[in-house]
C-alpha cells in the first residue's frame, strides 16, 4: 500500500460541505467516487478539513491508501479531467505510509472575505465575500480580535449542537487587513470548532459597528457561553487557503 497526498481547491457553492453523507452532493464523495472509478477500487479519502455547506478551499490537504501503480502525476490528470470546473487537485505525491491529512496538520488558515461598500461586489468577486453596506472600523475590528489570540476555552464561538467535543483551541493569529472595499480576515490556528470561526468573524463585525468593546469580546470569551457572541457569518465568505505540517 502506498499513501499519496491531494493538495485540493474548490469553489462550495454548489456542496454541503467536505464530509460524506452519503446525498452525493458533497466533495468527499465527488472526489471518492471519481478515484474509485480511476484506481478500479473503492477508495477512501481523509481529509485535513471538514468544510460547512458553502465554504471553499485553495489549500485543503487529502490523502488515500492504496495498492495501484498509477503514477502521481496522472493520478492528478485524470482526477482533473472527471472532475467539474467547480473542483481542482493542484498536487498529488506520494507521502510516508505514516502520513495522516487530518491528525498531522499543526495549523489551519482561514481567509473571510468582506465587500465593504455601499455598491454590492461584482459577479466575480460575490460567491466569495459577505458584502456589507455599513460603515466598518478596522482598527476597532483589530483591538478586539487581540484577547482572542492564544489558548482559550471557546465554548462562546462555537455552534451549539457541539457541546461534547472539547472546546479548547489555540489561535495563533489573526490578521484583518482592508484594500479598498475588500476587508480580510485571517485567522490561524491549531484547529476549529464547527462554526467557529464564522462566529468569531460575525462577533468582530459587530466590534467595528462599535457595538462591542475589547471588554466586551474578554467578557463573551470568558463566559463560555454562546448566546453572548454575534451572530454567525454566512459561509460563502469563508475560504480554507493553508494547511501546515
Amino acid at each position: 500500500m502506498r499513501t499519496v497526498r491531494l493538495l485540493i481547491a474548490f469553489q462550495g457553492t454548489r456542496y454541503d460541505g467536505w464530509q460524506s453523507q452519503r446525498t452525493g452532493r458533497t466533495l468527499q464523495e465527488l472526489f471518492e467516487k471519481h478515484l474509485t472509478q480511476i484506481l478500479k477500487g473503492k477508495t477512501d479519502l481523509v481529509s485535513s478539513s471538514r468544510t460547512d455547506s458553502g465554504v471553499h478551499a485553495r489549500g485543503l490537504v487529502a490523502h488515500f491508501r492504496t495498492k495501484a501503480k498509477l503514477p502521481d502525476g496522472k493520478v492528478k490528470t485524470a482526477l482533473n479531467f472527471y472532475l467539474p470546473a467547480d473542483a481542482l487537485v493542484l498536487a498529488a505525491k506520494t507521502v510516508s505510509p505514516r502520513f495522516h491529512a487530518r491528525f498531522d496538520a499543526r495549523s489551519k488558515t482561514y481567509e473571510y472575505l468582506i465587500w465593504n461598500h455601499r455598491t454590492r461586489p461584482t459577479y466575480d468577486l460575490a460567491p466569495y465575500c459577505l458584502w456589507h453596506s455599513g460603515a466598518l472600523s478596522v482598527e476597532k475590528m483589530r483591538r478586539a480580535s487581540s484577547p482572542l489570540v492564544g489558548k482559550h476555552d471557546f465554548s462562546a464561538f462555537r455552534d451549539s449542537g457541539e457541546e461534547d467535543r472539547n472546546p479548547v483551541r489555540c489561535i495563533q493569529a489573526i490578521q484583518i487587513r482592508k484594500v479598498g472595499p475588500k476587508l480580510s480576515i485571517r485567522v490561524r490556528g491549531d484547529g476549529f470548532l464547527r462554526h467557529m470561526v464564522r462566529v468569531l468573524v460575525g462577533t468582530l463585525l459587530e466590534a467595528g459597528r462599535g457595538k462591542l468593546s475589547i471588554q466586551s469580546i474578554e467578557s463573551i470569551l470568558a463566559s463560555k457561553d454562546r448566546k453572548k457572541a454575534g451572530p454567525t457569518a454566512k459561509a460563502h465568505g469563508l475560504t480554507l487557503l493553508k494547511v501546515q505540517y
